[in-house]
């Protein structure tokens, strides 16, 4: 369900279409909105948390897109290693709470354009209007595909499946613009029980510099 809108809601199919709908209006399968075609099967479509205005959709392969409401128009292509495996939960790329950010557990792919030996099996972060990648997690010694994520309401901890394993990530300290250090540099020290997990900075800031650097 969308946040903005709550009778509007969208599904997705291994038929490649996302559909758009009002539930107030449903009476049989040609009732949708906005029917929203894929090259592949698509795992999953979500409305942003902030104001519902655009949907990010996760395909069975290596596209993760965005649209941009009301119309919803295809706004954004991102290219994006998550193949299906039959063995492997499909991966579902998510809006951070607080900011249009969309994230992605990675699948890394030989034949994807660009792949590197030795890839790391990351959550990747995006800038959603450019679409460059603006962080990447990876918990140390951990190989396993992390298909699913979900931050708490306030953007502070995430929670990610990884096979049979279960990963909880917390914010780290407060980054430096312009050294990308943190200012205290004795808060890197991380407690045991979270040995070796990785921190991410303020994502908002990040996507806000990368914007401005395009406008210049």
């Amino acid at each position: 369900f969308s946040e903005r809108e709550p009778w509007m809601v969208v599904t997705s199919s291994v038929d490649s279409v996302v559909k758009v709908w009002d539930v107030r209006n449903i009476k049989d399968t040609s009732s949708s909105i906005a029917e929203l075609k894929h090259e592949k099967a698509v795992n999953s479509a979500y409305f942003s948390s902030t104001n519902g205005n655009k949907l990010l959709t996760t395909d069975q392969h290596s596209q993760i897109r965005i649209y941009e409401g009301p119309c919803w128009n295809l706004s954004k292509i991102i290219p994006h290693p998550h193949r299906q495996f039959q063995h492997i939960t499909p991966v579902k790329a998510c809006w951070h709470p607080l900011a249009d950010i969309p994230f992605a557990g990675r699948y890394p792919d030989p034949a994807f354009p660009g792949y590197e030996e030795g890839e790391l099996r990351t959550i990747d972060f995006f800038n959603p209007t450019s679409g460059e990648s603006v962080l990447k997690l990876h918990q140390p010694g951990m190989d396993k595909i992390i298909s699913l994520s979900q931050f708490n309401p306030t953007g502070d901890f995430l929670l990610s499946g990884a096979s049979s394993s279960i990963i909880v990530w917390r914010q780290g300290p407060q980054v430096d613009e312009e050294s990308e250090e943190p200012k205290d540099k004795t808060e890197r020290t991380i407690k045991p029980r979270t040995n070796g997990a990785s921190l991410w900075p303020e994502l908002g800031k990040r996507v806000h510099k990368a914007k401005e650097k395009k406008k210049k």
